[in-house]
C-alpha cells in the first residue's frame, strides 16, 4: 500500500477519535509526518469531502467519510437487526443502549439509542472505538469468541500492554462471563457509570454485543437491567440465525 494512502488513513483515523478539530500542525506532530506532506493529504481529502475546515484552520471529519461509513452500516444485516432491539430496550428501561461488534483488539460501536432527554453522553458514541477488554461489550463479545481466538487475543494482549497477571485475571473474568451470560462493570469506562453487555451471536459476522449504561445509584433495578439486556441479546441472535 502507498505511502500517502496510510498517511491519509492514519490523518482520518486521528481525526475520527479527536474530541475537536485538530490544525495541520497539531497532525503533522501526532502522526510525525512533514508539514508539507500533511498539509497536501489534508488538502486532496477536504476536497473530495472527507474533512471540513473551519474559519480557524481546524480539521475535522467530514460528510463524505459518515457516507462512506453509513454504506458499511447498511451492508451490515446485525445493524438493522439490533436497531430495533436497543429501541425496545431504551425504551423499557429509560437508559442509553448501543451495540458494538470487535474490530481486532477494539470493541467499535456501531448503533445507540438513547432516552428521550438528556441520555448519557459517554464514549459510547457511534464509530468510538475502545480496548475491548476495557468494555462490558467488549468483554461479552470476547467470552464468547472459540478457545483459539481468545487466548490469541490475551496472548496480544500481554505482550503488548499488560502484564501476565492482569492477562489471568482477564482469562478468569471471561469465564465467569461466560457462565452467568453477561458482562458488567462499574465505572470502569466512565466514574459512576453502570455498563452491562451480552452477547449477539450469529455465524456470518464478527463477534458483537448489545450494551447499556447508566448512573450508579439510580432508579433503575440492577436485576430488571439484566434482564432486559440478555433477552434483547438473545432475540437479536435467534433472528439473525434465520438469515445466515
Amino acid at each position: 500500500m502507498s505511502t500517502s494512502v496510510v498517511r491519509a488513513m492514519r490523518i482520518l483515523e486521528s481525526l475520527s477519535g479527536a474530541s475537536r478539530p485538530m490544525t495541520l500542525t497539531a497532525i503533522a506532530d501526532e502522526l510525525e509526518i512533514p508539514k508539507s506532506t500533511a498539509h497536501s493529504i489534508l488538502k486532496a481529502l477536504a476536497s473530495r469531502g472527507f474533512l471540513d475546515v473551519d474559519e480557524y484552520q481546524g480539521y475535522t471529519v467530514g460528510l463524505k467519510a459518515f457516507e462512506v461509513g453509513a454504506s458499511h452500516l447498511r451492508s451490515t444485516n446485525a445493524v438493522e437487526v439490533v436497531v430495533p432491539q436497543l429501541v425496545e430496550l431504551t425504551r423499557a428501561l429509560g437508559i442509553t443502549s448501543h451495540y458494538a461488534i470487535l474490530d481486532g483488539a477494539d470493541a467499535v460501536y456501531l448503533c445507540k439509542e438513547d432516552p428521550p432527554g438528556l441520555g448519557l453522553k459517554l464514549a459510547s458514541s457511534v464509530g468510538a472505538r475502545l480496548p475491548a477488554h476495557t468494555t462490558a461489550v467488549g468483554k461479552a463479545a470476547l467470552a464468547w469468541l472459540p478457545e483459539a481466538n481468545q487466548e490469541g487475543y490475551l496472548a496480544a494482549l500481554g505482550g503488548r500492554r499488560a502484564g501476565k497477571l492482569a492477562v489471568d485475571r482477564l482469562r478468569g473474568e471471561l469465564t465467569a462471563v461466560r457462565e452467568r451470560g453477561y458482562s458488567s462493570d462499574d465505572g470502569d469506562t466512565a466514574l459512576g457509570v453502570r455498563c452491562v453487555a451480552a452477547p449477539v451471536r450469529y455465524r456470518s459476522g464478527p463477534p458483537g454485543s448489545i450494551g447499556v449504561s447508566y448512573l450508579v445509584g439510580s432508579k433503575v433495578e440492577d436485576q430488571k437491567v439484566v434482564d432486559g439486556v440478555v433477552q434483547a441479546a438473545r432475540r437479536a441472535s435467534e433472528l439473525l440465525a434465520h438469515r445466515t
